[in-house]
């Protein structure tokens, strides 16, 4: 493939392909929505739609990926590097399977509304361009497009004041981060004259950064910070993610970091390299502080749902130990923990919101003893996307910390590893009291029978689990790719 002139409409139209044809998918099915959606088979007909939309924007990925798409020129605001088609990859997958899940747990709960498809779809254009971002109003933009449809899924819930309360807290927090963030690039701005993140990369060059830039920097990371939930900015995440519907808190917990991480990532690499020694120790000491509070609050969670909910503040301390290397081995690590963090996360609430039957908010391991007999394929699952999550051997999950494990420690790291190896272990804590349930404890005196997985949502949990075994079991093609991935953010950063 030619490189793409994106100076010209047409040129910015193709770089942009997955994301426009997602949007227009999002439209038309605003458009069917407005003549069809009084029942639950217009709702079911928008999430088919919906998840056509998916798929059609998946074949623009995969045809720009495939066809080595680089942009020609100066810099401009969307890039075209293998960070972001990778990005872009996790988002689609997750909008996928969170459509999935879906479409038979809206009908079961009645909770009526074709247009919550539409805000799925809008969410995911809203992540992909955050992750393609190389300007600052261009992750200004991105950032609002997906928080703005995830306060309304957070609230999705009508009936459910914990709904109603996960989307006024997501909406305020999120509106109080915009602040720090818009303020942070108003700063960049007015040192660089410039938004671009290589061009003002290339103005800061080596030294120190001016006072202003500081600042800005210092901004831009508290803004991104409260995004992806890191301590001491994370009080929110908890709530919003245990009162939204269940479906919903899968692309919140996975989706949304993941963007808000690959946009973190693509800014320190590219704009503010030199000024490591100014990010580094705050992104260390942050990095340590969630990694150790998210697993002790994780352990005193009575309800699996909000134990999950805390235990992604943990992920996002992991992730943030990879970010803080600003190596290429770090970079690629951030890669492979996105991914297998959005696999494992995913397949856990869509099982959560199977079981639950509209009380997953008070599901106890409790609740699931005695369910490896009653269904021992949804026990399995479960336990291996449990593991997975806890970083066992022989799972994806244990292949995400090995990377972040291995990029520290080429950095000359030791102490944030030390505590990265504690806190997983503490997670035992948490994750195998579930198994345990499952497999040891018999079902409770009178406890109505272990629902079943819907078909769609058995179908898209079996593909996940299957993936996290095999990529635990044989990861050099994808550890490889990533790596390559990774060095495209590097070399193409100043095109």
């Amino acid at each position: 493939m030619n490189p793409i002139d994106t100076t010209t409409p047409a040129g910015v139209v193709l770089a942009l392909l997955p994301e426009v044809v997602l949007s227009l998918a999002a439209l038309g099915v605003l458009v069917v929505n407005a003549w069809r959606h009084e029942t639950a088979e217009d709702s079911r007909l928008a999430g088919w739609l919906s998840l056509g939309g998916v798929g059609a924007a998946m074949v623009a990925l995969l045809w720009l990926w495939g066809g080595g798409a680089s942009s020609s020129g100066i810099p401009q605001m969307v890039a075209l590097d293998g960070y972001r088609f990778f990005g872009d990859f996790v988002f689609l997958l997750a909008a996928a399977a969170t459509i999935v899940f879906s479409l038979d747990y809206l009908e079961r709960e009645g909770i009526r509304g074709p247009e919550y498809y539409t805000l799925i779809l809008l969410a995911t254009v809203g992540m992909m361009l955050l992750a393609g971002a190389n300007d600052l109003i261009m992750v200004f933009l991105g950032l609002e497009v997906m928080s703005v449809a995830a306060y309304v899924l957070a609230a999705y819930d009508r009936r459910s004041p914990y709904s109603a309360e996960a989307g006024l807290k997501y909406f305020l927090i999120g509106a109080f981060a915009s602040g720090f963030l818009l303020y942070g690039i108003a700063l960049v701005y007015g040192v660089t004259g410039t938004t671009n993140l290589v061009m003002a990369g290339a103005f800061f060059g080596p030294g120190s950064l001016p006072v202003m830039a500081s600042l800005g920097l210092s901004l831009l990371l508290i803004g991104f910070l409260f995004k992806v939930s890191v301590v001491p900015f994370h009080m929110w995440a908890p709530d919003v993610y245990d009162g939204a519907p269940t479906p919903v808190t899968g692309p919140m917990a996975t989706g949304i970091k993941a963007a808000g991480f690959l946009a973190l990532t693509r800014m320190l690499i590219v704009t503010f390299p030199a000024a490591s020694p100014l990010w580094q120790p705050v992104l260390g000491i942050l990095a340590i502080a969630t990694m150790v509070a998210g697993n002790l609050m994780a352990l005193s969670q009575r309800t699996v749902k909000r134990m999950l909910a805390y235990s992604s503040v943990a992920h996002a301390g992991y992730l943030l130990a990879a970010v803080w290397t600003g190596t290429l081995i770090g970079a690629a690590s951030v890669l492979v923990y996105l991914l297998a963090y959005a696999l494992t996360s995913l397949a856990a609430f869509g099982l959560l919101a199977a079981l639950g039957r509209g009380g997953e908010r008070d599901l106890t391991a409790d609740d699931l003893a005695g369910l490896a007999k009653a269904r021992p394929w949804t026990a399995a699952a479960f336990a291996i996307v449990l593991l997975s999550l806890l970083g066992f051997p022989g799972t994806f999950g244990f292949i995400g910390k090995w990377m972040i494990l291995t990029s520290l420690v080429v950095a000359g790291q030791w102490l944030i590893p030390v505590v990265l190896v504690l806190a997983s272990a503490v997670s035992a804590g948490y994750y195998l009291p579930v198994i345990m349930a499952m497999y040891m404890k018999p079902a409770r005196e009178g406890a109505p029978d272990a629902p079943r997985v819907p078909r769609g949502a058995a179908v898209a949990i079996g593909a996940i689990v299957a993936a996290i075994l095999v990529l635990g079991v044989w990861p050099p093609p994808l550890l490889s790719g990533t790596m390559e991935i990774a060095s495209s953010l590097f070399e193409r950063a100043f095109q």
